[in-house]
């Protein structure tokens, strides 16, 4: 059910030298980021560059997780501090902020980036503590980077497919299936090819698939046209919102109306918002592995009055707040288990211990034990909601099973 819209890049390993700090006990110590007082963390995100308009609500998501944890008094009395990075959606320019921020001495890494691959071999190395969505490439499923936590849970890096949303796709009348990947995307060419595959396995047809467009692309007449002549009622897009709802748009105009659209992205206030795009998203259907606010459960609202205090938001929640927060929690949440004198290593194989991680009830329990890294879950659950008017309606929990020999990612 994910959809990680990423690009590729190599990457190159440098190791940043740390700098010793003191802990509380009055003894020196090699941890970084940590004094008697404070602990210090990273956040890079991409503030500029393609994705930067998706993630506007990360940095004060993760600020207000902060402060709600600095109002309890912090982690065993020493306040969080953050210091953040912007990547501008460049491999490269994540790589330079973690070497930074390590070289600053962070505790740990937050990489809320559509390219923290980029620069993950550089936290690896280092052995600090990295906190995500998973939302970028496979690295946070392959064995060798135990460092590396994401809130979704273990996975295998070959992206295997489950059939949860072809099955959620054939309950509302769809039967011709079609999806558009990003060229430059594995991980979204994975989720539109992966569709495809899983379509068939419910017994639903294909009837499109488009693995060749440029990130970020707007100009979408041609394709639309493309969707309509295949007959496309099940269409599925693992794409940035922008994308997604120009696709939206060029439907409308070219006067064609799918059964069923889900987008992997565009939930939350924004949409809302837009007056542009919000009548041509009328009936379409959105993905989010979260709990959607409209469920109103006491997590949710518990997010939400957090978000309002602590950062003056009472909007719906979108992929960036909810992944700040989310990545954020799970930070703290490690930095809590790992003791009153907390090292890096520490931090790591505590959290590898447990069992039932759920962002505070935000999210479905995740395992983080070290025999489950690089393997796929027997099924996997999200959550699906739906546009109309000026609200988001019928909040539906879906879960599917693993589809067999469904991998779209060469081996890592």
């Amino acid at each position: 059910m994910r959809a990680r819209l990423i690009a590729v890049g190599a990457v190159l390993a440098l190791v940043a030298s740390l700098s010793p700090m003191i802990l509380g006990v009055g003894t020196a110590s090699a941890t970084p980021g940590v004094t008697s007082k404070t602990i210090t963390l990273g956040l890079i995100l991409p503030v500029t560059g393609p994705s930067a308009s998706e993630e506007a609500g990360t940095i004060p998501a993760a600020q207000a997780r902060i402060d709600v944890a600095n109002a309890q008094g912090g982690i065993y009395g020493r306040k969080i501090k953050l210091i953040t990075k912007d990547d501008g959606t460049n491999p490269a320019t994540n790589q330079a902020a973690t070497s930074a921020l390590i070289s600053q001495g962070v505790f740990g890494i937050i990489d809320i980036s559509p390219v923290a691959f980029g620069g993950y071999k550089v936290a690896q190395q280092a052995g600090v503590p990295v906190t995500g969505g998973a939302f970028d490439g496979p690295e946070w499923y392959e064995k060798a980077n135990s460092n590396m936590f994401t809130f979704t849970g273990q996975n295998d890096p070959k992206d295997p497919q489950y059939a949860g949303l072809a099955q959620f796709m054939k309950s509302h009348g769809g039967n011709n299936c079609g999806s558009v990947g990003y060229s430059i995307s594995p991980s979204s060419t994975a989720a539109a090819s992966g569709f495809i595959l899983t379509c068939k396995a419910v017994g639903l047809k294909k009837a499109y698939l488009n693995n060749t467009l440029p990130f970020g692309t707007v100009n979408t007449t041609a394709l639309a046209l493309q969707l309509k002549a295949a007959k496309v009622n099940a269409l599925y897009l693992p794409l940035d919102a922008n994308t997604n709802f120009a696709i939206m748009t060029s439907l409308k105009q070219v006067g064609y109306s799918p059964k069923v659209i889900v987008n992997a992205t565009g939930y939350g206030q924004p949409l809302l918002n837009d007056t542009a795009a919000l009548p041509n998203a009328q009936g379409a259907w959105f993905e989010t592995e979260l709990t959607p606010v409209e469920v109103k459960t006491p997590a949710t609202e518990a997010f939400q009055a957090a978000l309002a205090k602590y950062a003056h938001f009472t909007g719906v929640p979108d992929f960036g707040w909810y992944y700040g927060w989310a990545a954020t929690d799970l930070m703290l949440y490690g930095l809590k288990l790992a003791g009153k004198n907390p090292t890096q290593a520490g931090f790591i194989n505590a959290l590898h211990k447990v069992t039932n991680y759920d962002v505070g009830g935000l999210g479905f329990p995740v395992s983080f034990k070290p025999d489950l890294i690089g393997k796929a879950p027997k099924q996997l659950c999200g959550w699906y909601v739906q546009l109309k008017g000026a609200a988001y309606v019928n909040p539906t929990k879906v879960c599917g099973k693993l589809v067999p020999n469904s991998d779209q990612l060469p081996s890592a």
